[in-house]
């Protein structure tokens, strides 16, 4: 494999910029998926109060399939930029997810699947960044990762490799606590089978790129 430079990441720095920066890191990754689709105010902005939440069970229980998936080979989303990625129409945005195939054997002739560590955190009111930072150094001890600003809330990820059941247990225990993460990106995420972040801003409803606020 062709020797690659690693970008180091800096307060600032893109979502994009961070994630190639982990799949740069972890050499076994082989390829990446992205995801188009739309965004605009989310169920639990409409429905704030526990009662409309109640009147609109059935609405909630919807789960929308991506406008469109595309895997990239390893060397082509490293050369990838926030300029080629934001052509796209309004109320669009791209996303990565957190499952990447990866090389398998010495000959790398089989591949496999597993899970670079993502999550969104939706804190209930009260709830600073710097619990927040607690609870992903309680569940990822001595793990390099990085924590970003989303512009509502924060995106978190992890610069390591998990398989299907560590990737499980990641989602349980940031679930555990009730007050981190929305449950519903939690829902939306085992009814997919991977996580995803967004990459791109959205002048409407998402017009801020993700950026890193704190190296961990």
């Amino acid at each position: 494999m062709i020797a690659e430079k690693i970008q180091r990441i800096v307060i600032g720095s893109s979502s994009l910029v961070v994630f190639q920066h982990i799949v740069a890191s972890q050499i076994k990754v082989k390829s990446v998926r992205l995801i188009r689709h739309p965004v605009s105010i989310n169920w639990r902005q409409i429905h704030k109060m526990g009662n409309e939440k109640i009147d609109n069970l059935k609405t909630g229980l919807l789960h929308l399939v991506p406008l469109e998936d595309k895997w990239f080979k390893r060397s082509v989303f490293l050369d990838l930029n926030l300029k080629t990625l934001q052509i796209l129409k309004n109320n669009e945005v791209w996303s990565v997810n957190s499952k990447v195939m990866c090389y398998g054997t010495e000959d790398f002739s089989v591949d496999y699947s597993m899970h670079i560590p993502m999550i969104n955190f939706h804190p209930e009111s009260g709830v600073g960044v710097g619990d927040i930072i607690e609870t992903i150094n309680a569940i990822c001890p001595n793990q390099e990762g990085y924590l970003l600003e989303s512009g509502r809330y924060y995106h978190y990820y992890g610069n390591c490799l998990l398989n299907e059941r560590e990737w499980q247990l990641f989602l349980a225990q940031f679930l555990m606590p009730c007050i981190i993460v929305s449950p519903r990106y939690i829902g939306h995420a085992l009814s997919d089978g991977y996580c995803s972040l967004r990459l791109t801003a959205e002048a409407i409803y998402k017009p801020k790129i993700p950026t890193v606020i704190q190296i961990l």
